[in-house]
Parts: C-alpha cells; sequence; structure tokens
C-alpha cells in the first residue's frame, strides 16, 4: 500500500552544508533535525542519507518528514549548522555562500511542489 493512500503527506529536503570534514559536526547538524525542542526524537522524521564531499567540504543531509514538522525539522538543523560553521576559517574547493547553502525541498506523498514552496517560505 503506497504512503498516500496511507494518509501520509511527506516532503524531504536535501540540507546543503559547508563541511564534510569534521564529521561530529554533520552528525550534530543531522541530529538536530531529528529532535524536538525537549531533546526527544520526533517520531515523524528521519535523516535518510548523510553525503559528505572531502575535498569540497560540503555535505548533503537528507530530511524525511510530515510536511507539518519538515520546516522546524530543517531550522533546528540549520541552527545547530550556523552554530558550529565557522566560515571565516572553512576551506574548500566548492565555492560555498555561507554554513547552509541550499535547502531545496521536494514532495514525496501526498502533497504538491506547491505545498513545499510554502514550507521553504516559512
Amino acid at each position: 500500500m503506497s504512503s498516500s493512500r496511507l494518509g501520509l503527506r511527506l516532503a524531504v529536503c536535501l540540507l546543503n552544508i559547508s563541511e564534510a570534514r569534521r564529521k561530529y559536526i554533520v552528525e550534530n547538524v543531522a541530529k538536530a533535525a531529528l529532535l524536538e525542542k525537549n531533546g526527544q526524537k520526533h517520531p515523524e522524521v528521519s535523516v535518510l542519507n548523510i553525503f559528505s564531499d572531502q575535498e569540497y567540504n560540503r555535505s548533503v543531509i537528507t530530511i524525511a518528514a510530515s510536511v507539518a514538522e519538515l520546516g522546524n525539522s530543517i531550522l533546528a538543523a540549520c541552527l545547530e549548522a550556523f552554530q558550529s560553521i565557522d566560515m571565516e576559517v572553512q576551506e574548500g574547493i566548492h565555492p560555498c555562500l555561507g554554513a547552509v547553502d541550499l535547502i531545496p525541498i521536494y514532495p514525496l506523498s501526498g502533497i504538491g511542489v506547491e505545498e513545499c514552496g510554502a514550507v521553504a517560505r516559512i
């Protein structure tokens, strides 16, 4: 049975951060996406993948969640990245705009791109 037939409204974010060489920072950013404000793991959020490129010094963290929770998860991960990544010393062959470079959001199930755009604007 497909997730859309179950009524799940899911989206995914491929969060691009300017860090790959310090694994603990990448893991802390990913962990921040998973936790509620009280520190407990959020049941509707998953980190599906972490891809890190050492030469680029860039990682992509794939966060999947209900559309209602994705925005909060992305915000928590971004705040952790901003606090942990020092752009004064960041080096890599990929040009970067900041600690967080790109925050694309894509529909997975039960929602459209318009709703993903609304999450992005929030």
